[in-house]
């Protein structure tokens, strides 16, 4: 499943630059009312946190004591946001729909698969660490 998260973000990042921007653009189509919650950063900072962190965590899935780090990290973050728990499921459908598009042709059922098994499997734990 790795292989198949990690094939897939390499592909998206080459093919599109514009993958973070498009990501929150699908998002907020979806959820406009999720906007005001991203005023912290520039749309530019933000682009460029959300493609580090996605690809982090990409890159540590085999790491656990990272991803644990990073979950209650997450979690502490995201609940001082104001996300609520319906947020990630919105948060997962805009990602794999970027992802899905960016990858065009080269988007396999197994790419589906794998990438909605792991943003599940994060963001519930996310969802379990959140006090």
């Amino acid at each position: 499943m790795r292989n198949v998260l990690r094939e897939t973000l390499e592909i998206t990042l080459a093919k599109d630059d514009t993958f973070p921007q498009r990501f929150y653009e699908n998002l907020f189509e979806a959820h406009p009312q999720l906007r005001p919650m991203f005023h912290r950063s520039s749309p530019g900072a933000q682009n460029k946190m959300f493609a580090q962190k996605l690809t982090a965590i990409v890159d540590h899935l085999d790491d656990a004591g990272w991803i644990d780090r990073e979950v209650v990290s997450l979690a502490s973050k995201h609940l001082s946001y104001g996300v609520t728990d319906e947020m990630y499921a919105w948060v997962g459908e805009a990602l794999i729909k970027t992802l899905r598009e960016a990858c065009a042709a080269e988007w396999t059922e197994e790419a589906e698969t794998a990438w909605r098994a792991a943003y599940g499997s994060l963001a519930g734990r996310i969802l379990e660490a959140t006090p």
